[in-house]
Formats: structure tokens, C-alpha cells, sequence
């Protein structure tokens, strides 16, 4: 019997497994696809609550029922939306909540008159699905990233997307990639809040942790550069806009439609 011959036996006879024959090496057998979902905390309030009832869906619990909210929201008509702010979370804002804090927290007073979404910073294509229904409706824009999701708002939706991008916070954005190197023409307004890692202590976790993932502190081709006092800390999402973003906010929405 040859080595590579692997046989059943049965009622005496040879019979040879699929996939195997005399003599032969089996062939290699074909790589199995699994694409693994990244996590998402649909506990968070991701999408406006306003649309969710005009849509006549309770709240999110599962990627199939907020992919069915999209496709109803991508119908509704330009007069059903508000300017849009997308907030997007950095490393671990699934359960950290530091980046969902800035949507949760939301002030009141502008929640009322914006659509407030939260999607994490490797949710690219949907962030630009979200920003093309507000942009090709005619209304504003404004997206607001913390950490990773600094470096996602400005590289993975405003970079690549010719819509006109009214006001960009990023809140101490963090990547190897860095900043980029030239004006992103179809931005209006980019304020870039960071931590100044040279004053800030090492005796803490996040601040550890976004000297180890590539802080930008002050990118260049920003509009305005706020460097934070030393009392602050990279995980403080909410603190950096409160200070020194919702200001800027308020002044630039002024005239949103």
C-alpha cells in the first residue's frame, strides 16, 4: 500500500476518501472566511431617538435592526433631519464610554435643534453613509472625535469624502498615521483640542496609553490648536469639550441649516 493511499475498509473492499487519490498528495484544503464583527455597545443611545420614532422603531438592540433604522433613515425626506453631529469613539469606547460621554451629555438645548449620532472609530463606511444622507439633504455637518476617533474623523470620513464638513473637533486625536499634512479642502473649521504630553503626568493609564498609540498634540493644518492646562488627562473626552469645543459649537451653528 503507497503512503499517501488512505483507505476505508468495507466489506473488504478499498474504497478511497474524497478528495484523494492513488498515489497522490491530497490537495491543500481551501482557507475558511470568518469575518469577525467588531463589538458595539447597543446599550449606548448610537442613534437619534426623533428618528427612531419617525421611523416607527423602538430603540436599537442588534446590528440587524440598526441596519433597517439606516435604510429608513436614507429615505426620509431633507425636512425630516436637523444638522448633523456625529460623535465618534477612540480605543475601547465600548466600554469605556469616555468618547460616548461628549453624545450622552449632549447640552439640551442644542440636542434639540441637532442630530446627535455615536458610531466607534472602525465604523468608517457607516460614518460616511451617515454624513453622505445629512450632506446630499442640503443640511450641516459636524463631527467630533476623541482619541482613535480623532484620527478617524479626520483620515477615514473627512479625507474621504468630497461632502462639505461645516466644523471638526477632534478631542486630543491619537495614530500612528498622524496628522495630515495639508489643509482638508472640504472642511470648514477644524478645532484640534490635546493634551500637551510634555506637561501632563505619566502617573496615569489613558495618558500612557495614547503616548504608546502616536498622540498628535497640535496638528499643523488645523484651524485653532488648544493645548490643555496639566489637570487634564487624555481620557477626559467630555472635560475637553466642554472647556474649550462647546463654544466653538455653539459659534459655528449659529448659521447651521
Amino acid at each position: 500500500m503507497r503512503g499517501f493511499d488512505i483507505l476505508e475498509c468495507v466489506v473488504g473492499q478499498k474504497r478511497f476518501l474524497p478528495g484523494f487519490s492513488r498515489g497522490k498528495r491530497p490537495a491543500a484544503p481551501r482557507p475558511i472566511s470568518i469575518e469577525k464583527e467588531k463589538p458595539m455597545n447597543f446599550t449606548f443611545q448610537r442613534n437619534p431617538e426623533r428618528l427612531l420614532d419617525l421611523c416607527g422603531l423602538s430603540p436599537i438592540r442588534d446590528r440587524r435592526q440598526e441596519k433597517l433604522f439606516m435604510e429608513k433613515a436614507a429615505a426620509l425626506e431633507a425636512q425630516d433631519l436637523r444638522p448633523l453631529v456625529l460623535v465618534i469613539g477612540g480605543f475601547l469606547d465600548q466600554v469605556l464610554g469616555n468618547s460616548y460621554a461628549v453624545s450622552a451629555r449632549y447640552p439640551a438645548d442644542l440636542r434639540a435643534r441637532h442630530d446627535v449620532w455615536f458610531r466607534e472609530h472602525y465604523e468608517s463606511r457607516k460614518m460616511r453613509d451617515i454624513v453622505n444622507i445629512y450632506a446630499s439633504k442640503g443640511h450641516s455637518v459636524a463631527l467630533i472625535g476623541h482619541s482613535w476617533g480623532g484620527d478617524a474623523a479626520v483620515n477615514l470620513v473627512a479625507r474621504k469624502l468630497d461632502a462639505p464638513i461645516d466644523l471638526l473637533i477632534s478631542l486630543d486625536p491619537v495614530s500612528r498615521k498622524g496628522a495630515p499634512r495639508r489643509k482638508i479642502p472640504n472642511v470648514r473649521h477644524w478645532l484640534n483640542i490635546h493634551i500637551d504630553y510634555s506637561q501632563s503626568t505619566w502617573l496615569d493609564i489613558p495618558n500612557l496609553v495614547a503616548r504608546i498609540g502616536g498622540p498628535w498634540e497640535a496638528a499643523e493644518n488645523a484651524d485653532v490648536n488648544v493645548s490643555c492646562p496639566p489637570d487634564m488627562t487624555h481620557a477626559w473626552a467630555w472635560g475637553m469639550f466642554e472647556r474649550y469645543g462647546e463654544k466653538v459649537l455653539r459659534e459655528r451653528a449659529e448659521g447651521w441649516k
